[in-house]
């Protein structure tokens, strides 16, 4: 099957697909479109953005029926080739949307292109219709200029591009296989910062690991003008947008782009590779539920940013600040009391991605690294650790693409382990239980000289009432046992407190909180008493002077 893409006009940001299949006479096409795609379990429904579908065989209209809100079909009445047209709206910039305009085409397959039904394994050539002058990046294997060619359709949707005239390209080499760098957008740092890097990362990622079955990888970068942070990972590629561009000068916003490339690298193996039984074949036209987003994503994230510190790239103290961050964020909310880690993980699809409403979850990401985090320092008590489980994931579920349970997982982890009781409690507890993580987090920091101290200072209504605001005074958040939890509301705005105008000064404890809000447009007169509680503390996590037991944590690989 081909596919011709193009764009008549890049400023209306549709553009124009043409895929033509060669069919037999009587033969039934059904025309499956993906619903999600891989990384993020969730709806996306991208057949909202097709329009003017048609079917033809050799210029004449051939009727083509939708069977469902993404599934057409169409009967070829005699052999030969049939033409496939459409429109799709490409106006989803982030790393794994598509945007056109005029200054370039960026896609993901995925968001657009037909799994035809028993067709799936047929090989599949791709042609842009493009200015001369354009460069392409993508791990598509190339005949010649803007054509390409997938072995199948899962190759194909897992491989983005980016189409444009202005791309920068760097390499370098690690071991057997060449690491690419694309970037579109504008450059502000030093790219030999940059390429060093990313060449300290990928050798401590693929000794982690002890292989990298690619001869070809390639970071695929959008530079954007506005705030923007996300990451996609892929067989062979990784798409990261991050933006704004011009603060990338900065030390702190180039450790964050640095980091989400070490997250999207470690996927290469964990989730591209090593994958949940559920995942081993994708069906995009349905939701794919799994209890495994532990591995998948906190994992990940946890071992992203160590193999950071692994590297080199962050010294202690910076690891652990980004390491407090986590902490801070996962006791801001009281969701681990509601849902464990395995529920919120077969709940992706449901608000995975979302807000949500209060403390009803807890993040697979933040809760799943600090879990993570755990469980490696529990292991490097018994002389092991958590990459060589992953390693050991990788040997034994990865490499022959068989998939894994989450109850395998809890199993290879028990394997490096003296007492097998240890991990079963923890695993119940922690990821199929809603227990505190805290104080478990605090005795394994503390056995490698890490300590996390708490304290509430310089927000009393927060710490002492249990009320979080904004800068502008709206309540964004209220503890469920605090007496202000039966007066105020989330979206309430703090006029004043006790006749002065909102502020976080201290508040008087003894006569309690006599507050003028705005309640939807109206303003209301609340009083609310002292009750000696403290909530939401303020973290911080601090080494140890001279602390040999973290600095050997933070060097060793295995």
């Amino acid at each position: 099957m081909k596919y011709h893409i193009s764009q008549q006009n890049p400023c209306s940001q549709f553009i124009q697909i043409s895929l033509t299949l060669s069919c037999h006479s009587g033969e039934i096409m059904k025309l499956q479109l993906p619903a999600w795609r891989p990384g993020r379990y969730e709806m996306a429904n991208y057949a909202q953005y097709i329009r003017h579908l048609g079917v033809s065989y050799f210029g004449n209209k051939v009727s083509c029926i939708k069977l469902t809100m993404d599934l057409w079909t169409f009967t070829a009445e005699k052999t030969g080739d049939y033409v496939v047209q459409y429109e799709f709206f490409a106006r989803q910039m982030d790393a794994g949307g598509s945007w056109s305009d005029p200054y370039q085409l960026y896609i993901n397959f995925i968001n657009f292109v037909f799994e035809v039904k028993s067709r799936e394994n047929e090989g599949i050539n791709v042609t842009l219709h493009l200015p001369e002058h354009y460069q392409v990046a993508t791990a598509l294997p190339s005949r010649k200029p803007f054509e390409f060619f997938a072995d199948d359709f899962q190759h194909l949707v897992d491989s983005p591009l980016i189409a444009s005239p202005d791309l920068s390209h760097y390499t370098y080499r690690t071991m057997n296989t060449t690491f690419h760098l694309w970037i579109q957008g504008e450059v502000v740092f030093q790219v030999e910062d940059m390429l060093q890097a990313f060449k300290s990362f990928t050798k401590t990622h693929v000794e982690a690991f002890g292989d990298f079955a690619a001869t070809d990888y390639h970071f695929i970068i959008q530079l954007l003008p506005y705030n923007h942070y996300h990451g996609v990972e892929h067989a062979y590629s990784t798409v990261i947008t991050f933006g704004p561009a011009d603060t990338l000068s900065e030390k702190s916003e180039f450790q964050k782009l640095v980091g989400v490339s070490s997250h999207e690298l470690y996927h290469f193996w964990n989730v591209c590779r090593i994958r949940p039984k559920e995942l081993i074949s994708y069906d995009f036209s349905k939701e794919t539920y799994l209890d495994t987003g532990l591995v998948l994503e906190g994992v990940t994230t946890y071992m992203g940013d160590l193999l950071l510190l692994k590297s080199g790239f962050f010294t202690l103290d910076e690891y652990l600040k980004i390491l407090n961050k986590k902490v801070q964020r996962e006791f801001d909310s009281l969701g681990w009391e509601n849902q464990s880690v395995a529920e919120s993980s077969f709940d992706l699809w449901l608000d995975g991605y979302k807000e949500g409403i209060p403390d009803k979850k807890v993040s697979i990401y933040n809760r799943g690294a600090l879990i993570s985090l755990c469980l490696d320092l529990m292991l490097l008590g018994e002389g092991s650790s958590l990459q060589k489980v992953m390693r050991d994931m990788w040997q034994r579920f990865g490499k022959n693409q068989i998939g894994y349970t989450l109850r395998e997982f809890e199993s290879v982890v028990s394997g490096n382990f003296s007492q097998l009781t240890v991990i079963k409690d923890f695993f119940d507890k922690y990821v199929y239980g809603k227990e505190d993580i805290l104080g478990i987090l605090k005795k394994q920091l503390l056995s490698i000289g890490i300590y996390i101290s708490e304290h509430f200072e310089n927000n009393d209504i927060l710490h002492y009432w249990g009320i979080r605001t904004d800068q502008n005074g709206i309540i964004t958040q209220i503890y469920s046992e605090s007496k202000a939890n039966y007066e105020l509301m989330v979206g309430d705005k703090i006029l004043e407190i006790n006749g002065r105008e909102f502020s976080n000064v201290p508040a008087d404890q003894e006569s309690g909180l006599s507050m003028l809000v705005e309640r939807n447009s109206r303003n209301v007169r609340i009083h609310i008493p002292y009750v000696d509680i403290k909530v939401y503390p303020i973290y911080a996590l601090k080494s140890f002077e001279s602390n040999q037991k973290s600095e050997i944590w933070s060097k060793s690989i295995c």
